[in-house]
């Protein structure tokens, strides 16, 4: 045990990973502890809503894990902080005039995604918008502590958001509220979060808005040199994101609420392997620069792909060798007629996090050919999907049988980018 701390403290990467890993543990239970909660408070009808909003929570925020990225990518790569600090005040208010059409657009479309998703209201869905809208600030100073490395304050701002969720949604639901009251403390807590952030960030450099652009439009000029970027990693959020959730929405959709809530309990389980490796890409994308060395920045992802292979594979075996176990012990014995799925969805679940993995490293170094090849997945996995839904275990091959291709065609762009490489800038820093 000594001679792993030893290890640790002596790599900086090791020691971003163990803080950031520990820190996102902390929020990351605190997240999951709100499911069987929920589960055990609210009727499985209403469990599979809230899933569901959930689900189309990360949709939405796509467009803000997209300019986060960017952002990331941008104050990893720009010395100079005045123009760094503008152009991700620009796109601050891009993304915050997206946001707010959404709602717009929300409280108009509300009786028709009531309609489509089998809601008891429309209301639930206007929570959702503000949910994302009052995210904004929030990702972008996240991402600018990312950039800075500052993973530890960044891991104190996800416990914020997660404990204030949990209790609030909790004293929501407990009013009788139901779902509507679950969509109102998300977006308290969001809320909450952003304060803390907004300070933090300051004291870390971000100089933020001035009072006389406040309120002005985007400045295009500054924001459009990095559009291109912005789709290709728009184009790979989507893939990944919608990978590991569109299976709720899906089962929504095309199965009876008590299906679709049994199920949403089991796919929330086997996302642990995703969230609790997830902070290992996002390590990995500040670490990995233009301006270093092709070798060290390969020495980052071989370490990236060690650690998430030894991490979320321990979990991939736990919930192969008992899955009744793991599905009575977190969700209840009323989840434990779908727990023959937890496996299957493991896999599924641990495939697209190496997938996400590699794609945030040629996101790193902005190698946009990436983009085609997330798209190819998402081709193949609607096909499948579209061809084959008629049962739970139909739903989850399809998106393994999805995520295992794009793995391929993944694994073969690679090497032949790798075997075009032509950056040979050294670098002295150690990973």
């Amino acid at each position: 045990m000594g001679r792993i701390v030893r290890l640790v403290r002596s790599s900086t990467f090791l020691k971003h990973n163990a803080i950031f890993f520990f820190g996102a543990l902390a929020a990351g239970a605190l997240n999951y502890v709100f499911y069987p909660i929920m589960a055990r408070l609210l009727p499985t009808g209403s469990f599979g809503e809230v899933q569901a909003l959930f689900s189309l929570f990360a949709q939405i925020n796509i467009f803000l894990s997209v300019l986060g990225l960017l952002t990331v990518n941008i104050v990893a790569n720009r010395s100079a902080p005045k123009e760094r600090d503008e152009v991700i005040i620009e796109l601050e208010k891009l993304a915050l005039l997206i946001g707010l059409a959404l709602l717009v657009a929300s409280v108009f479309a509300g009786g028709l995604l009531q309609r489509f998703f089998h809601f008891g209201s429309p209301w639930p869905f206007a929570g959702l918008a503000l949910a994302a809208l009052v995210s904004v600030p929030l990702m972008f100073r996240g991402a600018y502590l990312r950039g800075r490395q500052a993973f530890l304050l960044v891991s104190v701002l996800a416990i914020v958001a997660a404990g204030g969720d949990l209790v609030v949604s909790i004293l929501f639901v407990l009013l009788g509220w139901g779902t509507t009251g679950v969509m109102a403390g998300l977006v308290a807590a969001q809320f909450a979060a952003f304060v803390c952030a907004a300070w933090t960030a300051r004291r870390k450099g971000f100089s933020g808005s001035r009072r006389e652009t406040l309120f002005k439009l985007p400045d295009m000029r500054l924001v459009a040199p990095e559009l291109r970027y912005a789709l290709v990693v728009l184009a790979c959020s989507l893939t990944i994101t919608g990978l590991y959730s569109v299976d709720t929405i899906v089962m929504k959709h095309w199965f009876d609420a008590r299906t679709a809530g049994l199920y949403a309990g089991i796919a929330t389980i086997a996302r642990i392997i995703i969230f609790i490796t997830g902070t290992i890409p996002q390590v990995l994308l500040p670490s990995v620069k233009l301006h270093q060395s092709l070798a060290h920045n390969r020495q980052v992802l071989l370490k990236s792909l060690v650690l998430l292979g030894a991490i979320g594979g321990t979990v991939l075996l736990v919930f192969s060798t008992m899955p009744r176990f793991v599905v009575g012990t977190l969700m209840g014995g009323s989840f434990l007629a779908y727990a023959g799925l937890l496996p299957r969805l493991g896999l599924m679940v641990f495939v697209i996090s190496v997938i996400n993995l590699f794609i945030s490293y040629h996101l790193a170094l902005r190698r946009y050919g990436v983009a085609l090849v997330a798209a190819s997945g998402v081709a193949v996995t609607a096909a499948l999907l579209a061809l084959e839904h008629q049962t739970p275990v139909a739903v989850v091959d399809d998106l393994l049988y999805g995520g295992a291709a794009m793995g391929l065609l993944l694994g073969v762009w690679s090497l032949r980018a790798r075997s075009v490489e032509t950056r040979v800038v050294p670098e002295e820093s150690e990973a």
